[in-house]
């Protein structure tokens, strides 16, 4: 059996850690690998973003809430699009993709999890982002 792809692994990270912000006391994420997943394998990629993004959440949100229009708090914003804006913050302050898969990546999850209102500011959000952290092309 094959591993998942990485947006394979994108698409159960963003499972896994939209019912963990469900219910936060629920702490077995094997169980909810187990169920998201139906018993596909995967590599350490989907671990090291779900562990990735519980483990730096609160630096996470500080990033999106420095990116927000005046008058916007973090809370404003649905839970959904809130993942998904964790999940590719992360994979780019680590340097884990480039920016624009980052963004590709986060407008496919946005299309399959959420509405075309969260595609736009998901991608607004993240394109004001990536210049801070991705090298200016010339």
């Amino acid at each position: 059996m094959s591993n998942l792809t990485r947006h394979e692994s994108r698409q159960a990270a963003f499972q896994v850690l939209f019912a963990l912000e469900k219910d936060p006391k629920s702490n077995n994420i094997d169980k909810l690998y187990d169920i998201v997943l139906e018993g596909k394998d995967y590599d350490d990629y989907l671990p090291r973003l779900v562990n990735g993004v519980l483990g730096t959440k609160a630096e996470l949100d500080e990033q999106i809430s420095a990116h927000l229009a005046n008058g916007w708090a973090i809370n404003r914003i649905n839970k959904a699009d809130l993942i998904i804006l964790r999940l590719a913050i992360y994979e780019l302050l680590n340097n884990l993709v480039p920016f624009k898969v980052a963004i590709d990546e986060a407008l496919i999850l946005t299309k399959t999890f959420s509405d075309e209102e969260s595609r736009k500011f998901v991608n607004g959000l993240l394109k004001n982002f990536t210049p801070a952290v991705a090298p200016k092309v010339e």
